[in-house]
């Protein structure tokens, strides 16, 4: 019975990547945004040993489903959409349905610290312009949650926009 009951469960927290201006509507994602979750599925590879991801979720919207993508197709998941309703219960539903395995959630600067704080009394603060944090969250059954905060692509601040990155000496 031990076995079955001391588990690790790792949830993987990003948030969606660079959008386009918003007229209204639901963007797209950015040139820059493209560009950086290119290299996602990759670097999620490059952080498990074992290369393995059991779950995605993403936020039901665009720019959060262009973002799971690469993760979706790096270890050939489908991509679970969340709702806006869904959000208040989703750290309940990983606890009980996900126990000793690896998801990958994809959400907002408003919606990941959220959970994240209700599955391990941790307060992390996403910057309206942070989109390349990644947090890790151990949760080990028995034992403390540990957070780890990881970054991926290029900074926001380093970032060379289309237009420059395009132009020549």
């Amino acid at each position: 019975w031990l076995g079955s009951w001391a588990r690790t469960t790792v949830v993987v927290f990003v948030r969606h990547a660079e959008s386009q201006p918003a007229s209204g509507g639901d963007p797209d994602l950015s040139i820059t945004g493209e560009r950086r979750v290119a290299a996602l599925g990759g670097f999620l590879a490059d952080l498990f040993v074992a290369g393995k991801v059991d779950h995605l979720y993403a936020a039901d919207t665009r720019r959060a489903q262009q973002t799971a993508a690469p993760v979706a197709n790096q270890f050939g998941l489908p991509i679970n959409l969340l709702a806006s309703n869904d959000w208040p219960t989703l750290a309940r539903r990983i606890k009980s349905e996900h126990r000793g395995e690896t998801v990958v959630v994809v959400g907002y600067a408003s919606t990941l610290p959220v959970v994240l704080a209700q599955l391990t009394d941790t307060k992390v603060d996403v910057g309206e312009e942070e989109f390349d944090s990644v947090f890790v969250v151990v949760l080990p059954s028995p034992g403390q949650p540990r957070v780890l905060r990881l970054h991926y692509g290029a900074s926001a601040a380093t970032a060379v926009p289309a237009a420059e990155s395009q132009t020549g000496p």
